[in-house]
């Protein structure tokens, strides 16, 4: 476990490349690539938060003083985020020297302002859960973001595709720092627009393109689901040439289904959807597949 340097404090913090109590507990992450995680999710909330503040048509409903109420409680969410980014900064390197010139404090003074959530974090880490003898359960201590890192990944990859840039699908996932730098994933700015998952069981395919049919208004039938039904019979996921193709074509967004049985599992079924460049569309896509993976 990293400690907090405190003999040196200007020294750069060491750099740990996986977390301490179970390297298979966050997968490829490292505690740096986690931090960075918990800081753009943090950042994200803070501009939904802000953005209540810019429409005016309830300010009639709204007591004097409440907007300076929730400037105020943006004002401490902004806080929050600058303890999140410090301790990004800590994890990937930086002194407090390299800190502190930007917190018009010395060294020493930031080390201090926030040896407690550098505290927090590492043994947050080390043991995520704690068992709460009061009320006889178990307590996560990792803040959201860092306990599902593949979630949270694709979530911001949306979001950020939905908010920030429309050209880069993977705004996040594309930076982050992985355990093993051999196998670190490399995304080009702008990916092909085909998304891919799995449906748990086949019963449930005709369900989830029913619903994915209603994204793009197109109107999936009994008809529809018995063509795929067949098609789906001689499919083998592991080879490119057996996957069975169907089109769904809608006023305005057409996408193009591809499907195939696993050969591992048969009863689970492989999905690749292509022509779904819309940003709202590929956050209700990636929804669906979540909802249908379990």
């Amino acid at each position: 476990m990293a400690a907090t340097p405190t003999a040196r404090p200007c020294n750069p913090a060491p750099v740990i490349d996986t977390t301490p109590h179970d390297n298979d507990a966050f997968g490829p992450y490292t505690r740096e690539a986690l931090a960075r995680l918990v800081l753009s999710r943090a950042a994200a909330d803070l501009a939904r938060i802000a953005g209540t503040l810019v429409v005016t048509r309830n300010d009639a409903d709204t007591g004097l003083g409440g907007r300076a109420s929730e400037a105020r409680q943006l004002v401490e969410h902004a806080g929050e985020l600058l303890a999140r980014a410090v301790v990004f900064e800590r994890e990937r390197g930086a002194s407090w020297e390299d800190i502190a010139q930007y917190l018009d404090l010395d060294p020493q003074a930031a080390e201090q302002r926030y040896a407690a959530e550098l505290a927090h974090w590492s043994q947050a880490l080390t043991e995520p859960c704690l068992f709460d003898e009061a009320r006889r359960r178990y307590v996560r201590r990792l803040p959201l973001a860092a306990q599902d890192p593949d979630c949270t990944r694709r979530e911001l990859d949306l979001w950020a595709h939905f908010h920030v840039t429309i050209r880069d699908l993977y705004a996040v996932g594309a930076g982050l720092r992985m355990t093993d730098p051999t196998r670190q994933e490399t995304y080009p700015e702008t990916e092909p627009d085909e998304m891919r998952g799995t449906v748990r069981k086949e019963s449930d395919l005709g369900t989830f393109l029913g619903l994915l049919s209603g994204y793009i208004n197109y109107p999936f039938d009994d008809t529809d689901w018995e063509t795929v039904e067949i098609g789906l019979e001689s499919t083998d996921d592991e080879d490119p040439e057996a996957w069975y193709s169907y089109p769904l074509i809608g006023p305005v967004h057409s996408l193009e289904v591809r499907a195939a049985r696993d050969v591992e599992d048969g009863d689970m079924i492989s999905v690749a959807i292509k022509g779904a460049t819309a940003a709202d569309l590929r956050l209700r896509i990636d929804t669906l597949f979540a909802a249908f993976a379990c």
